[in-house]
């Protein structure tokens, strides 16, 4: 489902983008295809997520076992987020600095936003391949290998990232480390995401230079923007903060762990039915698709315009 709505947003992208859009449709392109790569991802690596007491552990489960895949599958929802920021700076500019909205489309500032993605995906998967344990034969990991047959009748002897917070009466410094280091990089995302939209709405209402129809296009795509942004932070950030954080306080997070890989598989599903539902130019475009009209990109401009002037 979530391969096949995100193909669906690519098509009504390429097809029903009014010019008013301007570069933020190739944006809209870029988070589609991250969601169809992300679903791959999670086909492929078989993610799941084990806590007994005070100890946090997720496994894949692959062809290949590795903690490696693990890692790799923790780190590649921070694609979702640093594009969300992306946006947002998108959106900001459009409104306050006008002027700065073509470097989205030279080559070295495209690079620029490649390397400050690539390098949250790095700094995060060392984070969970080097941070975390997991050896074979640890006493952390030999209870999360248990704990995984028992639920899931499965045997996997390695692939396991474990946070061991509390071992024979011992507290475990390095786990409370990873933890914490985790935790604030999933509250500072949040965080600029927010602070970025905050202000994309204070001076979108504070523009004096802005037609009354260019502050509405602009509300629109901020609106459709926080919604979008939410996806993510309802159905990974969240739940993987709970996970992280609360078995150290030895609080049972069994049904958390089951619920948060279940909304983890439906964010980039999500994710598309939000782009769809709250862009008009799609949603008009994808009504005429399921009637079987042809609708043009120049009729559903007609069609907002005589909406605003009624």
């Amino acid at each position: 489902t979530g391969i096949a709505l995100n193909l669906l947003l690519l098509y009504l992208i390429s097809k029903y983008s009014r010019a008013s859009l301007g570069t933020y449709k190739y944006l809209l392109i870029v988070f589609a295809i991250s969601d169809v790569l992300l679903t791959l991802v999670h086909v492929c690596i078989n993610h799941q997520i084990v806590s007994v007491g005070t100890m946090f552990a997720c496994v894949a489960y692959t062809f290949v076992e590795s903690r490696h895949f693990t890692a790799i599958y923790c780190s590649s929802f921070t694609l979702a987020f640093c594009l969300s920021i992306f946006n947002f700076l998108y959106r900001f500019w459009a409104v306050k600095y006008p002027h700065l909205v073509h470097l989205f489309t030279k080559k070295w500032f495209i690079a620029l936003l490649a390397m400050v993605a690539a390098s949250t995906f790095l700094s995060w998967y060392a984070l969970c391949a080097f941070g975390t344990t997991g050896d074979i034969d640890e006493i952390g990991t030999i209870v999360a290998r248990e704990e995984y047959r028992r639920r899931f009748g499965i045997t996997i002897t390695d692939g396991f990232q474990v946070l061991d917070h509390w071992r024979d009466g011992q507290f475990n410094f390095r786990a409370a480390l990873v933890m914490l280091l985790c935790d604030i990089m999933i509250v500072s995302c949040i965080s600029f995401a927010g602070l970025f939209a905050f202000l994309c709405f204070y001076h979108i209402h504070k523009a004096d230079k802005l037609s009354v129809q260019t502050r509405q296009l602009q509300s629109k795509l901020l609106v459709t923007l926080c919604a979008q942004t939410a996806v993510p932070i309802m159905c990974v950030f969240i739940p993987y903060f709970a996970v992280i954080t609360l078995p150290f306080f030895d609080v049972d997070v069994y049904f958390l762990n089951v619920g948060c890989t279940a909304l983890i598989s439906l964010f980039p599903t999500c994710d598309a039915i939000v782009i769809i539902c709250l862009t008009t130019d799609y949603r008009i475009g994808l009504k005429s698709m399921l009637m079987g009209k042809r609708t043009s990109v120049e009729a559903i401009e007609s069609m907002n315009t005589l909406s605003k002037v009624s």
